[in-house]
């Protein structure tokens, strides 16, 4: 931390103190805390195509409380008519701060919406996400790997902006575990819509472990896909 994050812990501590040098580290000890307080998520308020959507996020969330340019790049190009049968919700997988399960459920009245991420950080902005935007009754937000605990062949519809980062590391394995475990909750038929950063080539992938894949919409930097489930 940098030396002005001593004033900020003197602010909301009685004692802050500072041990020995080693190399170029210290510990700092706080003692005695008082004013606290729950945090409060970031906000904003964002068009998206004809879409107005309120964005709320917590901590290190992806993005913050902002649209990045792949997501919206999938949020212009997904279908106007969400496959699915009557009971089925729409999955928006790796949530983040909720906006796409957010658009989803803003642009179909009557769809129901089902969010997950691994996050806390990223469950607790998805969840205040869909009570800025009067949604909650219809967007269910779970924490949890992937998709494990909905059964297999239940959804026909999954939105996915897969993460490739695992800390400062290109991690591409993430993303086919998402691809995998959609695969095994999509009915025969069902489809994953995914934006991906184009150097990463998922193509193969998306192939292989989901169905047949035709492309969207592709940018210098993303493209978006469509795999059916075989």
């Amino acid at each position: 931390m940098s030396l002005g994050m001593n004033d900020v812990l003197r602010a909301h501590f009685d004692t802050v103190d500072v041990s020995l040098a080693r190399q170029k580290s210290r510990v700092l000890i706080a003692h005695g805390p008082h004013d606290g307080r729950d945090p409060e998520p970031s906000a904003a308020r964002l068009r998206i195509g004809d879409t107005d959507v309120e964005v709320r996020a917590f901590g290190g969330v992806f993005a913050g409380a902002t649209l990045d340019i792949g997501t919206r790049l999938l949020l212009e190009n997904l279908p106007d008519t969400i496959p699915g049968h009557a009971d089925d919700p729409a999955i928006d997988l790796a949530c983040g701060n909720g906006i796409v399960a957010a658009t989803l459920a803003l642009r179909h009245p009557g769809l129901r919406v089902y969010a997950s991420d691994e996050s806390a950080a990223a469950v607790a902005s998805a969840r205040a996400t869909a009570a800025a935007n009067g949604i909650a009754d219809r967007m269910t937000v779970a924490r949890d790997d992937a998709l494990s605990t909905l059964p297999d062949a239940s959804a026909s519809f999954i939105a996915l902006n897969p993460p490739f980062h695992r800390g400062a590391a290109i991690d591409e394995t993430i993303a086919r575990h998402l691809f995998a475990d959609a695969a095994r909750v999509l009915r025969p038929g069902g489809e994953l819509w995914t934006v991906w950063n184009s150097a990463l080539r998922y193509r193969p992938s998306l192939e292989k472990l989901v169905g047949p894949t035709r492309q969207i919409a592709r940018t210098p930097k993303f493209t978006v896909t469509a795999s059916t489930r075989r």
